[in-house]
């Protein structure tokens, strides 16, 4: 079942769960699998905003350490770290004077900027793993777009995008997250098929591109024969993927019906427990009219008699109605006509 969702990364499940976690956060920053890997920025991706940026909050780590570090290295750690710095500054600007002052700011000055540039600035973590686990996830740019769709008879991205919404749809259900479907090999089991689905349809777009491009704008009969037994050979392979995305939708749809059964079988279960407050209700009902015909009845105690007598002829119609739903319908009808 197609849906209208922007493709996220299609990460390796093989990697390690802080990486995959990474990477899948979105494609930003992210590198197609089958385009080369962009050099290295120099300077580990500093650049000169960063080491102006750097300088400014150096100097009010120095000066005033208490009002930044705590935005630096962490809440409590930083309020620590900065009274006790700041407590460090006064002590040296009254114990040795306003020149020992300046030159303590503007060592830790020094200090502060050349540990933001170093550890605050350029390449973060995310950034590296995208570098050194490249090829191991997929983008959209690896699938093509809709101008594939002569060779390949179909859109890789828009295939791609159902079987991540078919993955999607099984992994997010109430009923995998109760534990009622194979959780093992469903966290196991459709990521590796999402990825392998993938690996496919970026392959199948890369040799499309390469048919295309050696193509180009040459005709005659010889280049549309190899080019018709080429396109077969793509959708044969086309083919046999569309299999594997609609048995994941399938599943995906059963797995709503499992959803949509769960939730009736839930609403049962909690009308059933009101049932059972709904029995408790008229109980204290009947103790409730019993209460106020206690009260009302002491000035007249017949009206608390005809409450008896009423309920004990509710409960003999009650045991009536009963005896008689479960006679047969001749005896009834033989009972009638004796009557």
């Amino acid at each position: 079942m197609a849906q209208d969702i922007a493709l996220r990364p299609v990460v390796d499940p093989a990697l390690k769960d802080a990486e995959r976690a990474l990477l899948e956060q979105s494609a930003d920053g992210l590198f197609p699998a089958t385009l080369p890997l962009p050099e290295e920025p120099r300077l580990g991706g500093r650049t000169k905003a960063d080491i102006w940026t750097a300088l400014g909050a150096s100097a009010v780590c120095a000066l005033l350490p208490v009002t930044i570090l705590w935005a630096l290295i962490g809440v409590w750690p930083g309020l620590a770290v900065g009274i006790a710095a700041q407590a460090g500054l006064i002590w040296v600007g009254v114990q040795f004077g306003f020149q020992a002052f300046i030159l303590t700011v503007v060592g830790v000055h020094l200090l502060a900027w050349l540990l933001i540039v170093a550890l605050g600035c350029g390449t973060d973590e995310r950034q590296r793993v995208a570098r050194l686990r490249h090829g191991r996830y997929y983008l959209a740019e690896d699938f093509g777009d809709d101008s594939l769709r002569e060779l390949l008879g179909h859109s890789p991205l828009r295939r791609m995008e159902r079987a991540q919404a078919a993955v999607t749809a099984v992994l997010e259900s109430q009923v995998d997250r109760e534990g009622l479907l194979d959780d093992i090999a469903n966290d196991v089991t459709l990521p590796a098929q999402q990825y392998e689905i993938a690996q496919r349809l970026a392959e199948l777009t890369r040799l499309a591109r390469r048919v295309r491009t050696a193509a180009g704008d040459a005709s005659g009969a010889r280049v549309e024969e190899v080019l018709r037994t080429q396109r077969q050979a793509l959708r044969l392979s086309s083919s046999a993927l569309e299999e594997r995305v609609e048995a994941l939708e399938r599943y995906a749809e059963n797995t709503r019906a499992a959803d949509a059964a769960y939730r009736e079988w839930e609403a049962v279960q909690e009308l059933e427990q009101l049932g059972e407050d709904m029995h408790e209700l008229v109980v204290n009902t009947v103790r409730d009219e019993l209460a106020v015909a206690e009260i009302e009845g002491l000035a007249d105690r017949s009206r608390l008699q005809d409450l008896h007598r009423i309920l004990d002829e509710a409960r003999e119609a009650g045991l009536l109605a009963t005896r008689f739903a479960d006679e047969p319908a001749d005896r009834r009808s033989g009972d009638s006509g004796r009557a």
